[in-house]
């Protein structure tokens, strides 16, 4: 046999899907240390609160770390 991708334990045939984070707008502040923090460029702050863009978020959470207030989950 082949040493190819498939087949090998643990492979379910699709990726897992990643969970996205949720900003809770009363805790949010708008300070983008959010933004700063994530690598993918998938948050930004509009009208003062912080706003995830699916489509670029990979779930790392680094963000929810980064956020002094707790408003990222």
């Amino acid at each position: 046999m082949g040493r190819g991708m498939g087949g090998g334990a643990g492979f379910a045939g699709a990726p897992p899907t990643a969970t996205i984070p949720t900003v809770d707008v009363e805790k949010c502040v708008g300070c983008g240390e959010c933004a700063k923090a994530c690598p993918f460029g998938a948050i930004e702050i509009k009208d003062g609160k912080a706003t995830v863009n699916a489509a670029l978020c990979r779930g790392c959470k680094v963000c929810a770390s980064a956020c002094p207030t707790g408003a990222i989950s």
